[in-house]
């Protein structure tokens, strides 16, 4: 097993190209990030082929310099998805929706403005907490504002499950972890299964909190799946990490990029780059075949920019 984290390059076709139709699809069938091709390959019978968008990290409220417009460049992601042929069929958002804030008021008005923005778009979203949504106060505003912490859905055959590692500290923890198990026996281990979460349920990189405590005793309670995707955010950055029955992937964000952990001791924003403020910020769409494939691409915020001024 190779427990190291990959740095994946980012697939440069255009948003134009992509936008036209599923032509340009077969060159990235199959692939997140740098994994080679058929390791979303899921072979369920009974699926019915959807599309679907995972979004990261926008941190609505943020106000500083890695990002001066954090509504404004949401909404260059959220016109990037409407424009989408085929037009998805929901959105999965994996935490940090908002800016932490001290003030109850101030964090219920960045949920009011997340939510509504989503809204807007016309398409169901579905989320999960990041730590600056809940972990101030283990998710209490986040549960009135946004919704469940943890919970469970299906969409064309596909199993999905929504777990809250933060809110309490960056664990799962024994209660959840119960909830999840009594969940577990009710789905089929054949099918198709999404985990999403804002941490990734590996250790990352630890002392930057890029880890969950207990990754291995919750992934142990999908040993006896056939296949498990684990779609994650909080790093900001394409990382991906396979094994043998296991592959998780983060989203970009639509806030601000990362660097990758390597000969660094303290994790710090860049400041925004003023020749490219949409650098490293982005979405993934993600089209399931018949089969339960999963074809992936990469759409890039700057790819949105450069078309405009073409245009």
């Amino acid at each position: 097993m190779d427990d190291r984290a990959s740095t994946p390059r980012l697939d440069m076709l255009s948003r134009r190209k992509f936008l036209r139709g599923a032509a340009g699809l077969s060159a990235v069938a199959a692939v997140l990030g740098d994994l080679p091709r058929g390791v979303f390959a899921q072979k369920s019978s009974g699926i019915t082929p959807f599309r679907f968008v995972h979004l990261s990290d926008t941190h609505i409220g943020y106000e500083g310099d890695a990002n001066r417009d954090v509504a404004g460049t949401l909404d260059r992601a959220l016109k990037a998805i409407a424009a989408l042929n085929p037009a998805p069929q929901f959105i999965v958002v994996t935490g940090d929706l908002t800016q932490a804030a001290e003030t109850t008021t101030v964090r219920k008005a960045r949920f009011v403005a997340f939510r509504s923005k989503m809204e807007g778009t016309g398409i169901p979203f579905y989320c999960v907490p990041g730590e600056h949504d809940a972990l101030m106060d283990r998710g209490e505003l986040y549960q009135k504002a946004i919704g469940p912490l943890h919970y469970r859905f299906e969409r064309g055959g596909v199993q999905f499950f929504a777990l809250d590692n933060v809110s309490r500290g960056f664990f799962v923890g024994d209660e959840q972890r119960q909830w999840l198990a009594q969940e577990i026996h009710k789905v089929d281990p054949n099918a198709p299964t999404i985990i999403l979460a804002h941490a990734p349920l590996y250790d990352l990189f630890v002392p930057w909190n890029w880890y969950t405590y207990d990754a291995q005793q919750v992934l142990a309670l999908f040993q006896h799946f056939r296949s498990v995707t684990v779609l994650f955010g909080h790093i900001h950055q394409l990382m991906s990490r396979r094994q043998p029955h296991v592959i998780q992937a983060a989203g970009l964000s639509t806030a601000w990029p990362l660097p990758e952990p390597v000969g660094l001791e303290k994790l710090e924003k860049w400041p925004q780059s003023a020749s490219d403020p949409l650098m490293g910020l982005g979405l993934r769409v993600i089209d399931v075949g018949a089969s339960g494939d999963m074809a992936v691409n990469t759409v890039l915020l700057s790819d949105e920019r450069s078309e405009e001024a073409s245009s």
